[in-house]
């Protein structure tokens, strides 16, 4: 369970190389122009109509009240949109939807359907945790599902390494908080304009991890796909069924050679089912496998279902991940 549990420790992250192509981090977008972005306008300036007719007297007046109420603490309904909230006047509600963090865990010091300002959030984080707060929180317009509508990307970072991500989004008039996680030296996260999240780590020298999710325009968080990968193998490897496992022995098979690559549908380990890809790699660890290496006659599967576990060939895993992608609503 100790590589398992190091592994689960990274998070479900994403493997760069698999991603060549995709959009840069959301730090590298984080313009000046975008981060203070108008979003929306306050109530009174967009029921406020020219009077021509209005005395000069009653002009005065209005203008009198008018700086008596900016005197006025604002409320939450006052304050409420992402100006409010990127002000520290507007809160945002906790729902536990989304949330993929791991080490500033904010499970462990939100309540659900509980809604919080930034400040607030970072104090809960600072007090449940030994790490603290290490710059500004910056923030981005995005465009989750790219319907035109635009959400909130909230970044982070803590003392000593790691990064808070948030989405916020407005729905019918209420911020919440659609998706957290947090990423550090050995795992990256990346939000991209439409609300696509990739992450991607290090589970080891020869372990990577990756995995793939989205934000779509009504503020739901799906969580498309992920993958553990090692290359070659050291004296076992582990069969996972959901929370349990079994040791699988790797005596007498090449193991300098052998590739697995396990995918799951789940983001928390303990809910996941595994699907288990083997692949053949030379000595500069290219992928050469054939069709042929998907016979029963080969090892490394007779190997797998010696233990009882179904292993599948690149094209059956490519199926499944367009299924999955078809059935969650993902645009590749």
């Amino acid at each position: 369970m100790k590589k398992r549990f190091a592994v689960a420790a990274v998070g479900s992250v994403l493997m760069t190389a698999l991603l060549a192509g995709c959009a840069g981090t959301a730090s590298e977008s984080n313009s000046e122009e975008s981060m203070f972005e108008q979003v929306s306008g306050s109530a009174s300036e967009q029921e406020a109509t020219s009077e021509q007719e209005t005395t000069s007297e009653q002009s005065s007046e209005n203008q009198d009240n008018s700086k008596n109420e900016e005197q006025k603490p604002q409320d939450d309904t006052a304050s409420s949109g992402y100006d409010g909230f990127k002000a520290g006047t507007a809160k945002a509600k906790y729902t536990g939807a989304g949330d993929r963090t791991a080490y500033l865990e904010t499970s462990l010091c939100l309540e659900k359907g509980k809604s919080y300002t930034m400040d607030e959030i970072i104090s809960a984080l600072e007090g449940a945790t030994d790490y603290k707060k290490s710059s500004e929180p910056t923030y981005t317009m995005i465009d989750c599902g790219s319907d035109g509508v635009q959400e909130l990307l909230v970044q982070t970072s803590f003392d000593p390494e790691f990064t808070l991500y948030m989405i916020i989004k407005d729905i019918n008039g209420e911020l919440t908080i659609c998706f957290d996680q947090d990423a550090w030296s050995r795992s990256d996260v990346q939000v991209e304009t439409d609300g696509t999240v990739m992450s991607s780590g290090s589970g080891g020298a020869n372990v990577h991890v990756w995995d793939q999710a989205f934000v779509d325009a009504d503020g739901e968080y799906h969580f498309y796909y992920g993958c553990e990968e090692t290359l070659t193998l050291y004296d076992s490897y582990y069969l996972y069924d959901k929370a349990d496992y079994k040791e699988m022995s790797v005596d007498g098979l090449d193991v300098d050679h052998i590739g697995i690559r396990d995918y799951y549908f789940e983001p928390n380990y303990e809910d996941r089912t595994h699907y288990y890809e083997y692949f053949m790699l030379d000595d500069n660890y290219n992928d050469v496998t054939t069709d042929a290496d998907y016979d029963d006659s080969n090892p490394v599967k007779a190997r797998f279902k010696e233990y009882g576990v179904e292993t599948y060939s690149a094209a059956q895993i490519k199926e499944m991940l367009d299924s999955r992608a078809a059935e969650i609503g993902y645009k590749k």
